[in-house]
């Protein structure tokens, strides 16, 4: 398994990079590789004053020195774990999709502020790589230790079919740890039920097959904070979501209420795209 663990070198990504190492721990004999990648942005100039710009060859060798400081941090901390360096210019959410690619990453996994503290630029960076990254993303909020997922929470509102392959991943990593799975929807009081999501709740639980889940259903006007008091309740260790295929988390990902999520929620959010 590659995990792509993207580091701006704050307190924030440090603390994701401690969840991927102990995460990479916990698959035992899985063969898992972490990469650690920075990417570094180009001084553009914006008038006709000159300015002092540092050579490329000079940031990236800085950027390297930074990334094995890192690497040999965690590694005291956690023992030995496979990894990669990885830097270059660019920009961020554009080369982390390119190395997802060309580097065939299975997960990906990133911090954020957490907690209701309002985004800074690697969590706002996050929260657009949501909506972007073609493997399972996690999303960890500061200085959240890792902690094997017994209990995942699948949230889903019913109003489209998942696509098989979607499913897929999630089984796969639910699979990893043999979580039980507690899929929930919010509703709102006023909703009602439809043959659309009649239908769509049946094709999920057909497609999760011999994973171990219970189905759950809240009442409220306030997703994040029901969300909050469900994981709560329930002692759920990982918050899962499909954000491209259902209606109501299309929403989520385009506007305010992601980053409310992403920002609120106390556990790691698991994003799998389609």
């Amino acid at each position: 398994m590659n995990i792509l663990v993207p580091t701006d070198f704050s307190e924030v990504s440090e603390s994701a990079a401690d969840y991927a190492a102990e995460f990479a721990l916990a698959l035992g004999k899985t063969k898992t590789r972490l990469i650690f990648s920075h990417v570094f942005t180009m001084p553009v100039p914006v008038s006709d004053i000159p300015v002092v710009t540092v050579p490329l060859e000079d940031m990236e060798k800085e950027a390297m020195k930074l990334l094995r400081a890192l690497h040999k941090r965690i590694t005291t901390r956690h023992g030995a774990i496979e990894t990669e360096l990885k830097t270059n210019p660019g920009f961020a959410v554009d080369e982390i999709s390119s190395i997802i690619k060309s580097h065939k990453i299975d997960l990906l996994i990133m911090g954020v502020t957490g907690a209701g503290k309002a985004p800074d630029m690697y969590g706002s960076n996050a929260t657009s790589v949501i909506s972007r990254a073609t493997c399972p993303v996690i999303i960890v909020p500061k200085g959240h230790k890792f902690k094997k997922p017994s209990t995942v929470a699948l949230a889903c509102d019913y109003k489209s079919i998942v696509p098989d392959e979607t499913v897929e991943k999630f089984k796969s990593f639910v699979h990893l740890f043999n979580s039980k799975v507690l899929v929930f929807n919010v509703l709102k009081p006023t909703e009602l039920a439809t043959y659309e999501k009649a239908a769509a709740e049946v094709n999920l639980e057909n497609a999760l097959g011999n994973v171990k889940y219970s189905l759950h259903f809240q009442v409220s006007e306030n997703l994040v904070q029901e969300i909050n008091a469900f994981v709560d309740e329930h002692k759920v260790e990982i918050l899962a979501m499909f954000p491209h295929n259902y209606s109501f988390f299309k929403g989520l990902v385009h506007h305010s209420a992601t980053k409310e999520m992403a920002f609120s929620t106390h556990i790691p959010l698991l994003s799998i795209h389609e």
